[in-house]
């Protein structure tokens, strides 16, 4: 999955991206009086703390790290000793240690394994399940008076403009995670563009009309021998989005279940305004029915389920179709800079029988929580200031042009202003339009949409209006390019689209699901890629939602509709 900008992802999630304003430090505190012990002026004097203030000694973080082992790291770096780590050390005297690394398919596994032993690192990122186990064992340092003293304006403007999400980590009146924020996201139809053209086709908007394109890739061999028509699920990945990870909207067949009118992996309302779990629905039959016959045609990958990373293959020139989001270009970059001709563009589709654009809508899923007792959770604080902040000269020095990611960056979490996304690109528009001029921006509340402005001259050749690659200089300004063209190419058909949101009824799990889900989304998972891949009949479907109900579902569906 995505350069784990999913686990970091999202996204970049934003993944990544929305790090850029990430990697970087001193903004509007700086200057700040504050003493050496970490900020806090004693006596009568008002306190009065620098949340970007170097340690006097160094104050070590021990944490959790997922590891992707794909990524592929600056010559001898690691995930514990990077570019990043070292600028952090040098400039903070926050030295960061790892605990323990799992991969990225293992970490889960590898975080409630140390949840339940209360074997606990200093800090590490958890999902919504998980912070809930472990405010219920009272595992997890209350931050709110340190998130009061040490959090700069910049991450408290952040928090202030996605309202509710504070509230959401808070328990009986006490703060104890620290949530990433969520960049509205949906799953687009990447298409080698170049490809189309060369083929003479027309964009999709069907389901029909992307089957069409995938065959007319594969029997012209677009990508060689053995071209790929849709890369979808790899190893460890899964089919769909679901409510507990509801921004994996990367390298996997989201919108060909939502194009059916199906919900997989979320929960939904029915007719009668119950709630019922998506993938016991019909129309994830027919959904399953259709892709069955796609994997059979040869119009999805062969290798589903075992690839190690379709980026691999998209990378490689092998395949024209893939899913994700706005941000993917960040995943496909090195594609896009080594073959000039690889035209990646998004498209809203595919449209359901009524035209409508559907997905499940994104819900924050990842949080940085502190272990109670540790010494010294401001640093926890200092770290998403730094990684949030504004742009430091010394780090800029210290990385050389290198685009720090989630492996590089610890406990990395996207954040950034609840419209953030929306202003970014629409100022962009009108910037390179000549509507606006830098001085315009609001670039206090959105940084880095300005500094998107001030580097995009470099980056986007003209016509300002067309998005193909060749209109698009990727050399000159290496850094910047994949924020540029991600926002442009994918975030300008992403907000202009119309996208019919589903949200899903429950958000974390309940109390049966903490004992029966791993086993019901296990059985769920098999079943759905054996019908897929034709290795047992479709009418399997239906002895799985009779297993699933009988091994929990019914109680866990009961559970569900007390939320409503």
């Amino acid at each position: 999955m995505r350069k784990i900008w999913l686990t970091i992802m999202a996204a970049l999630l934003v993944a990544g991206l929305l790090s850029a304003c990430g990697g970087n430090k001193a903004d509007d505190n700086n200057g700040a009086a504050a003493t050496s012990n970490g900020g806090v002026n004693s006596g009568a004097e008002q306190e009065v703390i620098d949340p970007f203030e170097k340690y006097p000694e160094p104050v070590e973080v021990s944490i959790g790290r997922a590891i992707d082992p794909n990524y592929k790291f600056n010559g001898n770096d690691t995930a514990e000793d990077n570019a990043y780590t070292r600028w952090l050390k040098d400039r903070y005297n926050i030295v960061v240690k790892h605990a323990w690394e799992a991969s990225t398919a293992d970490y889960n596994q590898k975080v409630s394994l140390a949840i339940s032993s209360n074997d606990l690192p200093d800090a590490m990122l958890v999902n919504e399940s998980q912070l809930k186990l472990m405010v219920k064992a009272g595992q997890l340092a209350d931050l709110t008076e340190v998130y009061e003293k040490y959090a700069s304006d910049a991450v408290k403007r952040i928090y202030d403009s996605n309202p509710g999400l504070l509230e959401s980590v808070t328990f009986d009146g006490k703060l104890y995670a620290l949530p990433e924020t969520t960049l509205p996201s949906a799953p687009l139809t990447w298409i080698r563009k170049d490809w189309l053209d060369a083929l003479g086709l027309e964009p999709p908007k069907t389901l029909q009309d992307i089957e069409n394109i995938a065959k007319a890739f594969i029997d012209n061999k677009m990508g060689g021998e053995n071209t790929v028509g849709i890369v979808g699920t790899g190893q460890g990945g899964s089919l769909y989005a679901t409510f507990l990870t509801s921004t994996d909207h990367f390298f996997n067949f989201s919108p060909l279940f939502f194009a059916h009118n199906a919900y997989p992996g979320i929960w939904i309302k029915d007719k009668d305004g119950k709630a019922v779990y998506g993938s016991i629905q019909p129309e994830t039959k027919e959904a399953l029915a259709m892709m069955r016959d796609w994997y059979a045609k040869g119009i999805l990958d062969k290798e589903i389920g075992m690839r190690k990373s379709g980026q691999e293959v998209v990378i490689g020139g092998k395949a024209g179709i893939f899913f994700g989001p706005w941000w993917s270009p960040y995943s496909i970059i090195d594609g896009i800079k080594n073959d000039p001709n690889a035209n990646w563009r998004p498209y809203i589709a595919p449209l359901d029988a009524e035209g409508k654009f559907n997905s499940n809508q994104a819900t924050g899923s990842t949080f940085i929580v502190v272990k109670k007792n540790y010494k010294h959770p401001e640093a926890v604080i200092k770290m998403l200031n730094i990684h949030w902040g504004a742009k430091d000269p010394s780090y800029e020095e210290a990385v050389k042009g290198k685009e720090m990611t989630s492996q590089e960056i610890p406990l990395f979490i996207i954040g950034g202003a609840g419209d953030q996304l929306e202003y970014a690109v629409n100022s962009l528009r009108k910037y390179l339009a000549g509507e606006m001029s830098i001085e315009d921006y609001d670039a206090v509340n959105y940084g880095f949409a300005t500094d998107l402005a001030k580097h995009a001259k470099d980056i986007k050749k003209e016509p300002y209006d067309n998005y193909d690659i060749q209109y698009w200089d990727k050399e000159t300004d290496q850094a910047f390019f994949p924020h540029v063209y991600a926002h442009l190419n994918g975030g300008s058909t992403f907000v202009d689209a119309d996208v019919n949101y589903v949200r899903s009824i429950a958000t974390s799990q309940t109390k049966t699901m903490e004992m029966k889900w791993a086993n019901l989304k296990k059985l769920e998972d098999e079943t759905f890629l054996k019908i897929i891949l034709g290795t047992v009949p479709l009418d399997e479907f239906d002895a799985f939602v009779a297993k699933w109900k009988d091994q929990g579902g019914d109680q866990i569906t009961k559970e569900v509709n007390e939320l409503l």
